[in-house]
């Protein structure tokens, strides 16, 4: 009887392996990075230092980003991202020209700028409008959330940010937002119970965001206390303002 019933649940247990290791296999993904080959409806694209190759079908939906006068194409060295689902088919594609891929951190020349400064900084044909490239080369890059962000906030549907539309697109861009004001301002402004401190729920708020929290409450966080002091989050703004 035992042994029967060892069976039994030793079957179950590879069912239930069996069963979450096909789900995983058909979890879809957002592939995102520098296209490095394309090959008919075969695309490869560098996401994260690897080879990653989907296929694009007569229903994919496909986005070329700012590309003006530009013929619209995928070409190698363009940046994508791909939502992909399980099965290697790409539904949603975000397609840019060529942006820089180093990591782009704002200097504090521009921690100080106005919108307006910052705009005539980063408009480098003068035109007085951004491209998605003048965009992604000065202020913010990201293939995976840049090119979503930058059309939403095409207002016009342009192709391009007016003045207009990227001083309301600034503050929602992290570096910016966090410069307009001295950490002891922040602090203060955040502070609701005046303690000295930021619990977790005032430095939620603070963020604007619950995501990755306990990270960034530990990074915060140095001296373990449990609250986060003026010093502690003049050192995460500084961090926040190098992760950009």
């Amino acid at each position: 009887m035992k042994t029967i019933l060892t069976l039994i649940i030793t079957a179950l247990c590879l069912t239930f392996v069996s069963i979450k290791a096909t789900a995983q296999s058909g979890k879809g993904d957002t592939l995102s990075g520098i296209v490095e080959s394309v090959d008919g409806d075969q695309i490869t694209v560098n996401h994260r230092r690897e080879s990653k190759t989907f296929t694009i079908h007569d229903k994919t939906n496909i986005a070329y980003v700012s590309f003006l006068e530009a013929d619209e194409e995928i070409k190698a060295g363009f940046f994508v991202r791909a939502g992909v689902d399980g099965k290697g088919r790409c539904n949603q594609l975000w397609v840019t020209l060529p942006i820089p891929e180093q990591n782009l951190k704002p200097s504090a020349e521009m921690l100080a700028m106005t919108p307006e400064e910052l705009f005539q900084m980063a408009d480098s044909n003068g035109d007085d409008e951004l491209s998605y490239v003048e965009y992604a080369t000065a202020i913010y890059r990201s293939p995976k959330h840049g090119p979503v962000g930058f059309n939403k906030s095409d207002r016009d549907k342009s192709g391009s940010l007016n003045q207009k539309e990227f001083a309301t697109k600034l503050e929602s861009i992290k570096w910016y937002r966090v410069s307009r004001k001295t950490p002891t301002e922040w602090h203060a402004e955040f502070d609701a119970d005046s303690d000295g401190a930021l619990s977790k729920e005032e430095f939620i708020a603070f963020l604007g965001s619950t995501a990755h929290i306990d990270a960034f409450l530990k990074r915060a966080d140095k001296d373990k206390s449990g609250g986060i002091s003026v010093e502690e989050l003049a050192g995460f703004i500084v961090t926040m303002i190098d992760e950009e």
